[in-house]
């Protein structure tokens, strides 16, 4: 990747409604930053797990391929060579630019625009793959969002994203299996372990902390007082506020599900 571009911030959470898109906006509204959405994050995701998958398969058998290519350059062509290679390093490294011209792309445009800081949101980004980024991105920072079972589906069920108990109950499985394994995996120094909640209750300590953590300067706080969790034409809209929907009411075979999981 070109030393101009700046390695991303990945924001990320167990599951979805965790408040990415909070965070995602507050870190918009500084002066120098600007993190691009779950389609960039998808493709960039799907890029490092590539690489990630190639380095896995093709590493431990690279001199065994590399071989059987020379021997084929040498001119014997009389073995059985379906999964025939090009030098696997050369290989490996097509795989690698690829990941470093996205960043590119995202890091530069961001650069252009007076943004050095910038970044992607995903939720439901799990933490092998974001461990995947890291390894092909060295210093990519993640921001690892962490919010109340509870809330998280009640926001859920409100947008449709869960409809019955079957799903609910594979809502909060995620959650607490997400949650433990990016608590498990996602350490170190670049690693920011954040509570939706304590954002909510102390917001200067923890934007002063998110601006420490990613280098984002002068965060706009006042974003916390709009609340936004849908686009301003969701037919769900109806007799609410143009942005906000009000998370749904439990039943209490909902509640007793959530519970176990908490």
């Amino acid at each position: 990747m070109s030393k101009i571009v700046n390695p991303p911030v990945c924001i990320a959470s167990a599951v979805r409604r965790t408040g990415t898109t909070l965070l995602q906006r507050l870190l918009s509204s500084a002066s120098n930053a600007l993190i691009y959405g779950e389609n960039c994050a998808n493709d960039f995701m799907t890029l490092a797990n590539l690489l990630s998958d190639k380095e896995a398969f093709m590493l431990p058998t690279k001199y065994t391929r590399n071989e059987q290519l020379q021997s084929v350059l040498d001119g014997n062509v009389n073995e059985w060579i379906p999964d025939l290679m090009p030098d696997i390093d050369s290989y490996l490294s097509a795989y690698q630019k690829l990941v470093a011209a996205l960043a590119e792309n995202y890091g530069g445009f961001a650069e252009q625009k007076g943004r050095p800081v910038w970044g992607m949101k995903l939720p439901e980004w799990q933490a092998q793959n974001l461990r995947a980024v890291q390894n092909a991105l060295p210093g990519t920072k993640v921001i690892y969002l962490h919010r109340n079972l509870e809330d998280c589906v009640r926001s859920a069920r409100k947008m449709e994203l869960i409809v019955d108990l079957e799903e609910v109950n594979r809502f909060c499985e995620i959650w607490k299996n997400y949650t433990l394994i990016a608590k498990g995996l996602l350490v170190g120094e670049d690693v920011m372990h954040l509570n939706y909640e304590d954002l909510i209750a102390d917001p200067g300590h923890w934007i002063s902390e998110i601006e420490r953590f990613t280098g984002a300067t002068n965060i706009d706080q006042s974003v916390l007082s709009k609340k936004v969790n849908t686009y301003s034409n969701d037919t769900k809209l109806i007799d609410e506020d143009n942005t906000y929907l009000t998370p749904a009411d439990l039943t209490a075979v909902e509640q007793e599900i959530v519970g176990s999981y908490a």
